[in-house]
């Protein structure tokens, strides 16, 4: 099974959520127009970057709060008028008392499928002292292609993405969305790699890019790789699109040549991660 996917890195305005919500729109729009009218080479799935509403800026969280899933109600108007998937990188949701980090998944109808909630804060910028962690991992089913959600700091903990493969429904696909900076960016394409080797499915790693507030910057350089390790797609610092495709065959024969899952000896690694999405044709 084939499935293209559209990665979007831009940079969002600090704090301004309806601006972003207007340059996810044009660069959406921008895309499409670039495809003949008649393509049967349409996306499936659409990518965006972590917090792409506000900024990397944790001292704007707390006045930056979707306590409305405002986000998702504009997802879900993207997701119809287009008829695609979308991985809505991150927002800040507000849920009850709590602010999260949050990934929402909306399919082509524009219904929530799921969410997941960042659960490695990153503390030396004061993410963790605005936002509460997530605590469950997430495997979404789109159509047949499995894929397992993590934002940013969280591509630093491999057991996270171990606990992945150790289920029912291991991910094709592993997504992680960031807001990465970039005096540490060739960090995020050596770990994109290493994760893909060694789950044996493809990894997109995608970063929001360009200035942020005086002298720091995201990175940009998003990155998508194959189950071998190979680099198949690699942006520079501009905004830009990764338009690719996942092989659900490619993952499978990797697998079986090269049985290097089956020959673990731990797989409990303490997370048990929640399966969104329709399952029982898998």
């Amino acid at each position: 099974m084939k499935k293209n996917i559209l990665a979007i890195q831009m940079q969002s305005v600090l704090g301004d959520t309806r601006a972003n919500y207007l340059k996810v729109s044009d660069m959406i729009d921008g895309f499409y127009k670039t495809l003949p009218s008649d393509t049967k080479n349409m996306p499936d799935i659409i990518v965006l970057p972590e917090v792409w509403t506000t900024g990397w800026y944790p001292e704007l969280f707390k006045d930056s709060v979707d306590l409305f899933d405002e986000t998702e109600e504009f997802l879900s108007k993207i997701a119809q008028k287009y008829y695609v998937n979308i991985i809505g990188g991150s927002y800040i949701r507000g849920d009850k008392d709590l602010i999260k980090n949050t990934c929402p998944v909306i399919n082509r109808k524009g219904q929530l499928v799921a969410r997941y909630d960042k659960i490695h804060l990153y503390s030396p910028d004061g993410e963790a002292k605005y936002v509460k962690e997530g605590s469950k991992p997430v495997i979404v089913n789109l159509e047949g292609l499995k894929i397992g959600l993590s934002i940013c700091y969280d591509i630093r903990f491999p057991e996270l993405f171990r606990s992945y493969i150790n289920t029912p429904f291991a991910p094709e696909l592993l997504i992680n969305m960031s807001a990465w900076p970039l005096t540490r960016k060739e960090q995020y394409t050596i770990m994109a790699s290493s994760r893909a080797v060694e789950n044996q499915c493809y990894f997109l790693a995608l970063s929001q890019t360009g200035n942020i507030k005086g002298n720091i910057n995201n990175s940009g350089n998003s990155v998508f790789v194959d189950p071998m390790g190979n680099i198949k797609e690699k942006l520079g610092e501009k905004e830009d699109y990764i338009y690719t495709s996942v092989e659900t065959a490619v993952v499978s024969k990797v697998r079986e040549t090269y049985p290097n899952l089956l020959n673990r000896k731990i797989h409990n690694f303490g997370f048990v991660p929640e399966i969104a999405g329709d399952m029982a044709s898998v």
